[in-house]
């Protein structure tokens, strides 16, 4: 009892009872139990909510039988206009199943019968109080769980704002190539990256890459490679230094596929890895050359509406050391366009549980050849928006990402 008293502590108890006599006694009952209880009275349901909307009432022992508002009105009442828990007890000399059965119904804790017996009535409130124990510990650790998850949630905004500034800036200009994207966590952050970047006065790089699982740890790594395959310096990975002129060579696709999958295995503590097609485009022949590690297979739709789907690829980045990586060859014509993307699009399901798919992605792209390249991945978006709507969920289930290269020549 002296662990509750000191958690309950000024415990306001209201009594409601259009007896005055009957109030004044348990009243004094009340009073003379504990100097920790501060005792309130009204004489009717309408005065007893209008206190209970004034005061933090914790307790509140009232009669059934009431002029103008009753004991079950006034428990239905205080549990719609109160956000904390009030622990009501009604008094009454009914004591049917039925009678039972309606206040429970109104929100009732707990029945006492006329006359009331002191020592039930002691051990009533003694079950009060600790059932009020319990919700005030709860509404602290709500609380805190509430400021931790503000706390995650503020962090994760933080990191979202950071990885979306490692995607392409739109201002590049590039001459004869026109690239636009979309990227769409599924989570705050995502497991998908892209880009498109210049190597030098000849060559454009790219890359798509998708790391398997979903939130925080997915959304490392592909910062992570973001930063590796950072076109900022020639001593890095997609140029590196030369003695003789002009200083630098672009580093073949293959050989930056096969040299991040000997950084980034596989291991009994690590099972992740990522698909990825990383190439390099000449702006003005719009011969490239690209590698496809277990990444959805790149789209070409030429100007004509022929449309070319790359198939030859090899396994994604980390699952054997030895994997060896080759370097696919394709041309761009003049109006043609190369989509590289991740298979959050095709394997978006609708309400039906059926998928998006290749073949619906290729022919919306393939119709829309003739619209501006950002109209038609505006089109694209809004078509996978429309397949998931009867699902009646915001968003969708995988990372989506979308990277377009037109080549005007």
């Amino acid at each position: 009892m002296d662990e509750i008293i000191r958690v309950t502590k000024n415990l306001p108890i209201l009594i409601v009872d259009d007896s005055t006599s009957y109030r004044r006694l348990l009243s004094r009952h009340l009073s003379s139990w504990s100097n920790y209880y501060t005792i309130l009275e009204a004489e009717d349901g309408i005065q007893a909510l209008e206190i209970i909307k004034e005061k933090s009432v914790g307790i509140v022992i009232s009669d059934w039988e009431m002029p103008n508002m009753n004991g079950p009105e006034l428990c239905r009442a205080v549990r719609e206009a109160t956000s904390h828990y009030v622990y009501f007890i009604l008094v009454t000399s009914r004591g049917t199943s039925d009678d039972m059965i309606l206040g429970m119904d109104a929100g009732a804790d707990d029945f006492l019968t006329k006359p009331i017996n002191q020592q039930e009535l002691r051990m009533r409130l003694r079950a009060g109080e600790r059932i009020l124990q319990l919700e005030a510990r709860l509404e602290e650790k709500n609380q805190s769980l509430n400021k931790a998850y503000q706390l995650i949630e503020n962090d994760l905004k933080a990191a979202a704002e950071m990885q979306t500034s490692l995607l392409p800036q739109d201002e590049l200009n590039i001459h004869q190539i026109k690239c636009e994207w979309f990227f769409h966590p599924s989570l705050f952050v995502s497991g998908d990256m892209l880009n498109f970047f210049r190597l030098d006065h000849e060559y454009i790089g790219f890359y798509s890459v998708d790391v398997s699982g979903h939130g925080v740890k997915s959304a490392m790594l592909s910062v992570t490679l973001s930063r590796v395959l950072s076109h900022g310096s020639t001593n890095g990975l997609v140029k590196r230094k030369m003695v003789d002129f002009p200083y630098y060579c672009i580093t073949p696709p293959a050989e930056v596929v096969s040299e991040l999958n000997a950084q980034y295995q596989m291991t009994d503590h690590n099972t992740i890895y990522f698909t990825m097609v990383y190439g390099i485009l000449n702006i003005w022949t719009g011969e490239g050359r690209l590698t496809r590690a277990g990444h959805p297979r790149p789209i070409i739709v030429h100007a004509d509406g022929r449309v070319v789907v790359i198939d030859e690829g090899d396994v994604p980045v980390g699952f054997a050391v030895e994997s060896a990586y080759q370097e696919i060859p394709f041309h761009l014509e003049k109006g043609s366009r190369l989509y590289l993307y991740t298979d959050g699009i095709t394997e978006c399901e609708n309400v039906s549980e059926e998928l998006f798919g290749e073949d619906k992605m290729i022919s919306l792209l393939k119709a829309d050849h003739q619209h501006t390249l950002n109209q038609t991945l505006i089109n694209l978006q809004e078509e996978l928006t429309d397949w998931r709507k009867e699902l009646g969920k915001e968003g969708f289930d995988d990372d989506v990402s979308m990277l377009a290269i037109h080549f005007e020549g």
